[in-house]
């Protein structure tokens, strides 16, 4: 597990992107898919911000200022697919309501943490360790696959196995 610091420039464009965010979902009448009870933007605020700690983490190029639904992969490591999962809380887990929800190559899970500017790059699982492991519940919002943070994949070994792939 790695805390990553976000620097005030960085914690402002994720915000004004969060803003935006929002304010377009609004104005097209998009419905939210969430699994939680915290606001739409705060959802948005942490998924850009575990985004952009992944991205340090790993040393992938990564715009907070993309728009679009993604395909499933957030980012990506040369060929690897990468989709990050965000959670307002420390202890949470890896969550994906369908096994077609998984579509990309790895997942990993990012904590806010009580620090606004600081987030837990928690680990994460390929498509297949996460169903190997994974255990099937209704959590409160309809059946999903989830996999607690204590069996997931230490980030250290993801980016050692991604850098080992880069390199072959």
């Amino acid at each position: 597990m790695i805390n990553v610091r976000l620097a005030p420039p960085e914690m402002s464009k994720c915000v004004q992107m969060a803003n935006l965010r929002a304010q377009l979902a609004r104005a097209s009448g998009v419905k939210d898919q969430k699994r939680s009870h915290d606001s739409g933007f705060d959802i948005d605020l942490v998924g850009i911000k575990a985004e952009l700690a992944v991205s340090k983490v790993l040393g992938v190029q990564y715009d907070v200022h993309n728009l679009g639904i993604d395909d499933g992969a957030d980012m990506w490591f040369d060929n690897i697919s990468i989709d990050v999962k965000a959670t307002m809380r420390d202890g949470d887990r890896l969550l994906f309501k369908s096994e077609t929800a998984f579509r990309a190559s790895i997942a990993i899970l990012v904590h806010a943490t009580e620090d606004a500017d600081v987030m837990r790059v928690r680990g994460g699982a390929s498509r297949k360790t996460f169903f190997d492991r994974a255990r099937q519940q209704d959590l409160g919002y309809g059946p999903s696959f989830y996999l607690d943070n204590t069996n997931l994949t230490p980030i250290e070994d993801i980016w050692l196995f991604l850098v080992q792939h880069r390199l072959k």
